[in-house]
C-alpha cells in the first residue's frame, strides 16, 4: 500500500509539472447556533444549532491552448443520514473547459461560476455551502487595458429516456440568460465596468407566455490618495415571470479610507426601489430584483434582505451601513459593521402606512489565520427589529434576535 501511494504520488507530481496540473482541496465545517436568524423569533421560538459541512475537491489542468476545471463537491448537515446507510451526495460543481484561441480571445464552456465587480449582480455565494454555479458559454475578449465578456444560458428539463417534443421549463429557474459585461480602466485612479444582463422565464401558470427581464448596470471605482470610491447604479425593465411590466431601479455610493495602517472604514449607502403600497393604480412593478449576486456580503450577515422583492414585501429597501476593519495583528483580524434597514416606499398593513424604519443590525467577525492555508473564521450578529420589521419579516421586536459561527476553512493546494 504505500509503495502504491507513493507511486501515485511520484506519477501526479511528473504529470504536474509537465502538463500544468493542480489538484486543490476545500474543507469548510461551520457551527451555527441561530434564533432570529433570517427572521425574528417569536417567543416560543427555541434556539437552532447545527454543523454543516462543504467538502470540495477541485482538478485543473492546462496543456497547450486547452485549460480545464473539474471540482467535485459534497455538501451536508452533521447527522443529517442516519448510520449504516450508503446514500450518494458527491455532485459536480463546476466542470468547463476553455480554448484558448490566441492571447486575446478564448471561449469557456461548460458549469462555472460567475464573479464580476463586487459580485453584487453576478456571484458565486461562496457564503452559501453549495454556492452557485451556471450552465454557459462565455466568450473572452481582451483588447488593450479593455475587457469584453459574453455570456451565454440556454436550460432545459431532461429525464432519462431524453424529450424529443416541446421546451416547456417547469424548473424555477431562468430558462435561458445572456450577458454583456465590459470593463476598461479611464485613467491610472478610475475604472468603470459596464454589465447588460437578459435572463428570461416561462410564466408559471401560462408555458405558453415567456417574459425577458433586462438589468443595465455601471461600476465605477475611484481610487483617489486617501478614498476609495464605488458608484453603482442599475437600472431594470422588461417583464416579471408573471408578465407584469418592470421599472426599477438601484444604486449605491460607497467610501473607503484607512484611518491608521491597521483600521479600515467603509461608510456606504445601497437603495432598492419599491413598490408605493398607496398607489393601487400603477401598472409597474417598482421593486428591484438583484440578479444572481451575493446578499449575505452586503446586507448584513443575518440573511433578513437577500431576495429583495420577497424579503421587503415589494417595498424596497435602504440600508446605509458603516464597516470597520482592525487588524489586531499579522494573523488576526476583526470586523465590526453596523447596518439600518428601511423600506424605500410606502407599505400598507391593515389600512395604515407602517413607519419606513425596519431595524438596525450589528455583525462582528473574528478571523485568525492559523497558516498559509487554514483560517478560523468567528462571528457574532444581532437585529434590533421595529414593529414594521414584525409586519414584513414576523416574529416579535422584544426577543433577542441573534446568530452566531464559528467556521473553520481549509484550503490546500497539494500539487
Amino acid at each position: 500500500m504505500k509503495k502504491l501511494t507513493l507511486f501515485a504520488v511520484i506519477f501526479l507530481m511528473n504529470f504536474g509539472a509537465q502538463a500544468q496540473f493542480s489538484l486543490n482541496a476545500d474543507i469548510t465545517p461551520r457551527a451555527e447556533l441561530r434564533r432570529g436568524y433570517r427572521t425574528m423569533p417569536g417567543p416560543n421560538d427555541k434556539p437552532s444549532g447545527h454543523i454543516n459541512q462543504r467538502t470540495r475537491l477541485t482538478l485543473a489542468h492546462q496543456i497547450e491552448n486547452i485549460r480545464m476545471h473539474i471540482s467535485f463537491q459534497d455538501v451536508r448537515v452533521w447527522g443529517q443520514e442516519a448510520l449504516l446507510q450508503n446514500i450518494p451526495s458527491m455532485s459536480i460543481h463546476e466542470a468547463w473547459a476553455e480554448m484558448m484561441f490566441n492571447s486575446n480571445l478564448s471561449l469557456k464552456i461548460g458549469r462555472q461560476q460567475l464573479a464580476y465587480d463586487n459580485q453584487r449582480f453576478l456571484s458565486f455565494n461562496e457564503w452559501h455551502p453549495f454556492a452557485r454555479k451556471h450552465d454557459l458559454a462565455l466568450l473572452k475578449y481582451k483588447a488593450g487595458d479593455g475587457e469584453l465578456h459574453i455570456g451565454t444560458a440556454f436550460n432545459q428539463e431532461w429525464n432519462a429516456y431524453g424529450r424529443n417534443f416541446g421546451t416547456d421549463y417547469n424548473i424555477n429557474n431562468y430558462k435561458y440568460m445572456n450577458y454583456l459585461w465590459y470593463h476598461t480602466p479611464l485613467s491610472e485612479t478610475a475604472k468603470l465596468s459596464l454589465l447588460s444582463l437578459l435572463d428570461g422565464y416561462e410564466n408559471p401558470g401560462n408555458s405558453e407566455e415567456f417574459n425577458v427581464r433586462a438589468t443595465w448596470s455601471a461600476f465605477l471605482n475611484l481610487n483617489l490618495e486617501a478614498v476609495d470610491l464605488v458608484f453603482n447604479p442599475a437600472f431594470q425593465h422588461g417583464k416579471t415571470r408573471f408578465g407584469r411590466g418592470i421599472r426599477a431601479y438601484y444604486f449605491r455610493l460607497e467610501g473607503s479610507t484607512a484611518l491608521d495602517e491597521n483600521t479600515r472604514s467603509t461608510l456606504g449607502l445601497e437603495f432598492f426601489s419599491g413598490n408605493d403600497g398607496t398607489d393601487t393604480s400603477d401598472d409597474f412593478f417598482r421593486a428591484f430584483d438583484v440578479p444572481y449576486g451575493a446578499g449575505h456580503a452586503n446586507s448584513g450577515f443575518m440573511d433578513y434582505f437577500t431576495n429583495y422583492p420577497a424579503h421587503t414585501s415589494g417595498a424596497g429597501l435602504i440600508n446605509p451601513y458603516l464597516k470597520n476593519r482592525f487588524r489586531l495583528n499579522p494573523r488576526t483580524t476583526l470586523d465590526a459593521d453596523l447596518h439600518l434597514f428601511f423600506i424605500q416606499n410606502d407599505y400598507v398593513h391593515q389600512g395604515e402606512t407602517i413607519s419606513r424604519y425596519l431595524g438596525t443590525e450589528l455583525d462582528f467577525t473574528l478571523s485568525y489565520r492559523f497558516n498559509s492555508f487554514t483560517n478560523i473564521i468567528g462571528g457574532f450578529s444581532t437585529m434590533f427589529g421595529t414593529e414594521s420589521m414584525e409586519i414584513i419579516k414576523s416574529g416579535s421586536k422584544d426577543e433577542f434576535a441573534y446568530f452566531t459561527y464559528i467556521m473553520l476553512r481549509i484550503r490546500p493546494r497539494f500539487i
